[in-house]
């Protein structure tokens, strides 16, 4: 009830204010948490979830990283063995 009241007095706009306060009850009836709470804990679940990309997107780069250079090493022996031969 705060928020549509800071609203409804910072704007003078009793619709918006409204629209904030029936959006917060559906949030609230819906998810048992506030709208804050709940965009909180959103955040928090993408946030560990690019921690988590973040992870294995650097070790597929270690991976790729790896692979390129055992290939380089293979197919520069495969050169140095052509010409000696």
């Amino acid at each position: 009830m705060v928020g549509p009241a800071i609203t409804f007095a910072s704007t003078g706009n009793v619709s918006q204010a409204g629209f904030a306060y029936f959006t917060n009850r559906a949030v609230k009836y819906e998810t048992g948490m506030s709208a804050a709470e709940y965009a909180s804990t959103i955040l928090e679940d993408k946030n560990k979830t690019t921690k988590k990309n973040e992870k294995i997107d650097e070790n597929l780069l270690i991976l790729v990283q790896t692979n390129f250079e055992q290939t380089r090493k293979k197919l520069l022996l495969q050169n140095q063995s052509k010409i000696t031969n």
